[in-house]
């Protein structure tokens, strides 16, 4: 999953980078589904004349750009990167630099990518663009693993350009992963003051405020997904915990069974359902759900505390 997520951001990042003003883009936000499921798509057209300036390139490197691009759309990388690398390297300046780093990126060269972008950053213009870039280096280091740069590059990204969303977002993400929930519910409430429209970011931050105790605010953001997404089941889940935990338990088994009913393969809805029986002090359904979950996976996929609330209350 992670490893997608970081794909599909940069290609994303990279399409708009490359021609900002001409992009022709659509977004399509999956459900709330997977607080960490995050995908888009762009379609755009590149006009190398657009993108580059003519009196810092000469003519010779432009119509070889031009023959560029149409392999670059098509990922034939390597024809792509054998013509650009017939240009001077002293001519490598400028919106060439990106266009080695992106070739080099698509060929899993990360380092040279990396380097790439770094000469690159002297020439940016203004600081939209050099957070365009430190968001580019962020995550280059995470694919190489580099955790520390990574962020510190994110940081730098969103520093210089506070509309930059996906670096708010991919903030909100690694600091989650690295479990700073204070840090991570912060960018990811910078991420959806930007973009208010991106469900599964709301996700992620009502499930941290779970995390944090702040069961009100969880409510909240559920409900609001709820509204828009009626019809998708890990939302009511959700709200169904926060609702317990704040006392509501009629409508905490009013949702779980709506998300039941939604998706019947979640274990973690049974394990839910189960904590609500058990403060409706019925240890019986409350065992049977219980069991059900171990059925569907739950110990595979989420640990072994269910096992303890099971020894706690049910007997054999």
């Amino acid at each position: 999953m992670k490893q997608i997520i970081l794909h599909l951001l940069l290609i994303i990042f990279t399409c708009n980078f490359i021609n900002a003003q001409k992009i022709k883009k659509t977004e399509t936000i999956v459900k709330s589904t997977d607080p960490l499921d995050f995908r888009q798509t762009a379609e755009y057209q590149l006009n190398v004349a657009d993108v580059l300036d003519s009196t810092k390139i000469s003519k010779k490197n432009i119509e070889l750009v031009k023959q560029i691009m149409p392999l670059l759309e098509k990922e034939e990388n390597e024809k792509a990167y054998q013509l650009l690398n017939s240009i001077d390297e002293k001519d490598k300046k400028n919106e060439l630099l990106i266009l080695q780093a992106i070739l080099e990126l698509n060929m899993d060269q990360l380092a040279s990518s990396s380097s790439s972008l770094s000469k690159y950053l002297p020439y940016a213009s203004n600081d939209s663009i050099k957070s365009s870039i430190y968001y580019m280096l962020g995550t280059i280091d995470l694919k190489r693993l580099f955790k520390i740069n990574a962020n510190q590059n994110f940081e730098k990204s969103y520093e210089l350009d506070k509309k930059n969303y996906r670096a708010a977002m991919i903030l909100g993400y690694t600091n989650q992963e690295e479990k700073n929930i204070e840090k991570a519910i912060f960018y990811y409430e910078k991420t959806t003051e930007i973009n208010p429209n991106l469900n599964n970011i709301w996700n992620a931050l009502a499930w941290l405020y779970q995390q944090a105790g702040q069961h009100e605010k969880a409510k909240k953001i559920f409900s609001k997904i709820i509204k828009d997404e009626p019809n998708e089941p890990l939302p009511y889940n959700n709200r169904s915990y926060s609702n317990l935990q704040l006392g509501f338990t009629k409508q905490a088994l009013e949702d779980v069974n709506k998300s039941i009913k939604l998706r019947p393969e979640n274990s973690y809805a049974f394990r839910n359902r189960a904590l609500v029986y058990i403060k409706m002090k019925d240890s019986k359904k409350a065992c049977i759900d219980i069991e059900s979950a171990f059925k569907l996976g739950y110990r595979a996929k989420y640990g072994s505390d269910l096992d303890t609330i099971q020894v706690e209350n049910c007997k054999n």
